[in-house]
């Protein structure tokens, strides 16, 4: 109940004399003003005692039979599931108007403050009118869903380009299934409400169906669940998919599939009112991942950003999570012309911000007002990127490293790989620690049979092996991301370092080297082009730029996502230069080379000396490699 006490504490002193509000102003807050929803029982328990409690606090009655009834909560905090209707599909039970609206809105002011026998009549009442509410809705998602099957049988009845009846084809079937389906859940639902005599779930638009007659809610806050796409249930995941845009809006396969804050903010939005406000706290990575794309495209292109604060490592923002923490708050109008996003918290936050102009399209957010910020977006108008001529990919997943890492002696000598993880990588270099069973020949492809040395090891692990995540079928020692791993000629790069440290391998002896998924990878169509890429992102300057969108670590380190290298500018000259070339060869050999690339880098980039001062605060000259 965290942030219900602080809304009231924010009212209550908004409402009171010099910041101190009367426990009656605090009871008509409670009556008016705070809604909350939580899947756990005993959250809502523990939200209504501590908003008991801070009525109580302020009670200056010493005779406790005189002391008012605490407020009745239960039709205000609520148990139930914010991210999914009570019946499945594409139909959204809508919000009863007029009358019925105005209905609820009294008898539920009217029961918070309720005691004895009145009260006891006022559920009773209330219950009522939350049923008519929510069997209003069901029949209104009827009509609609009878709507849609009608208009999947007059197309499938419509004449083709031949004058011949249509039919249903597969899509056709496809749609009137779903749609039948649908029909038949929203009747269920109807009869069991019809039994219960009261809503047998939670719905927001019947149980708080006069906040939506008004449109929504004036503010959504809260800290939805954090969890990765690969904790969450297929079941739930294909629910998902199917409910949210922004869920699905990125998703390019399994590792590509958003956190499900995702959805919460998603579904936060259509909560509120237009013009409101939502605030929530989410992954900072939602600001750079690709899986936030959908998300990012849309809040730019339909609210205002009003703060997106990176709270890392903000002494008041450390609690119990292993990615750090976007304050991210919104409101439900397009933004005027010119208008900036604060990227700090708090009354003295700077008020330039970053043009929300700079954010749009769905890339990376740089939440930086500073001059670097405006040098790295202005380089990206001017030359080409990385990813208009390389495709950026995380290394080869193996899903049971445990398994395929230094495997046992006795496997032939023909399946053993020398693997690369991000920690073995320096500017130039990479020094082979570990050995991979290798189990795919020269095209990639996974081997039909293993030698017998090989196949004894792996066969107690076929459970598991079959059992991963991205395993569709074939051989179960199948590996993922195998092509751009193997390519001839590549750029590999750590994704968690101090800096930006990529190199090139080209070399006769590289064949053998299986960039692993703490690597990125970026397949070059020459030796030539790739040790100039990696000369390239071994620069100070270009290294600064990625560090601007980089996803903050622990310990000083950032990731260094595809996204982020992908929109590094790579003028077009880079790729025919020579000394790049010559420079690639010189540190391989451990040469002292920073000085000249740098100013190769600069040269091609046309910083001025100002640009090379302000990126020269983000070069970190210390240690490279990831720990």
């Amino acid at each position: 109940g965290a942030f219900l006490l602080g809304a009231l504490e924010r009212l209550s002193a908004l409402a009171g004399q010099d910041g101190v509000a009367s426990s009656a102003a605090r009871r008509r807050i409670l009556q008016r003003s705070l809604f909350g929803v939580d899947r756990s029982a005993a959250a809502v328990r523990l939200t209504e005692l501590r908003l008991w409690l801070a009525v109580i606090a302020e009670d200056r009655e010493e005779r406790p039979e005189r002391v008012e009834p605490l407020p009745n909560l239960d039709c205000l905090i609520r148990q139930g599931d914010s991210l999914f209707e009570p019946v499945g599909g594409q139909v959204r039970l809508r919000a009863p108007e007029g009358a019925l609206a105005n209905e609820l809105t009294a008898l539920r002011h009217q029961l918070v403050t309720a005691s004895g026998s009145r009260k006891r009549e006022l559920v009773r009442a209330l219950r009522t009118a939350e049923c008519r509410a929510a069997e209003a809705s069901l029949r209104a998602a009827e009509s609609e869903s009878r709507a849609r099957i009608a208009e999947c049988l007059s197309a499938a009845r419509s004449q083709d380009l031949f004058g011949g009846q249509r039919g249903a084809d597969a899509g056709i079937r496809r749609c009137l299934a779903d749609h039948r389906a649908e029909l038949r859940a929203l009747r269920a639902a109807r009869r069991t409400l019809a039994r219960e005599r009261e809503v047998p779930w939670f719905h927001y638009q019947s149980h708080f169906a006069d906040v939506f007659a008004a449109g929504g809610f004036d503010l959504v806050a809260g800290n939805p669940p954090w969890l990765r796409a690969e904790e969450v249930p297929p079941e739930m995941r294909r629910r998902l998919e199917g409910r949210y845009r922004w869920w699905r809006g990125s998703a390019r396969g399994f590792g590509h599939r958003p956190d499900v804050a995702v959805a919460f903010l998603e579904r936060s939005l259509e909560l509120a009112a237009p013009g409101g406000i939502v605030a929530l706290l989410v992954p900072a990575k939602l600001a750079t991942a690709g899986y936030g794309a959908a998300a990012r495209h849309g809040l730019t292109a339909s609210t205002t950003l009003i703060h997106a604060a990176d709270l890392t490592g903000r002494p008041g923002a450390v609690f119990d999570a292993t990615v750090y923490p976007l304050a991210l708050i919104v409101r439900k109008s397009p933004a005027p012309g010119g208008h900036r996003v604060r990227t700090s918290l708090g009354s003295g936050a700077p008020a330039a911000g970053v043009l929300q102009a700079r954010l749009t399209g769905g890339g990376p957010w740089i939440l930086s007002a500073d001059r670097a910020s405006e040098i790295a977006a202005r380089l990206r108008g001017e030359h080409p990127l990385v990813a208009d001529r390389f495709a950026c990919q995380l290394g080869l997943k193996t899903g049971a490293n445990h398994v395929f890492l230094d495997p046992p002696a006795g496997v032939p000598p023909q399946l053993l790989r020398w693997a690369l993880r991000g920690r073995d990588l320096r500017a130039f270099r990479a020094r082979s620690r570990v050995r991979l069973l290798w189990t795919h020949g020269p095209d990639g492809a996974p081997l039909d049979r293993l030698p017998p040395a090989a196949a004894a090891h792996l066969a107690p692990h076929e459970p598991l092996l079959r059992a991963r995540a991205d395993f569709v079928g074939g051989p179960p020692w199948t590996r993922f991301r195998v092509r751009a791993a193997t390519a001839r000629h590549r750029v590999i790069w750590s994704d968690l370092a101090r800096r930006l440290t990529a190199c090139a391998l080209t070399g006769p002896r590289d064949g053998g080297r299986i960039p692993l998924n703490t690597c990125y990878v970026a397949p070059a169509s020459s030796a030539d082009e790739a040790e100039r890429l990696a000369a390239w992102l071994n620069s100070s300057w270009v290294g600064a730029l990625a560090r601007i969108g980089a996803m903050p670590a622990a310990g000083g380190f950032h990731r260094f996502a595809a996204s982020v290298v992908s929109g590094l500018p790579l003028p077009a000259a880079v790729l025919t230069d020579q000394s790049l070339s010559a420079i690639a060869a010189a540190g391989r050999r451990g040469e002292a080379v920073q000085e000249a690339l740098d100013d190769i880098a600069a040269t091609r980039l046309g910083l001025s000396d100002r640009d090379r001062r302000s990126l020269g605060r983000l070069v970190d000259h210390g240690t490279t490699h990831r720990r």
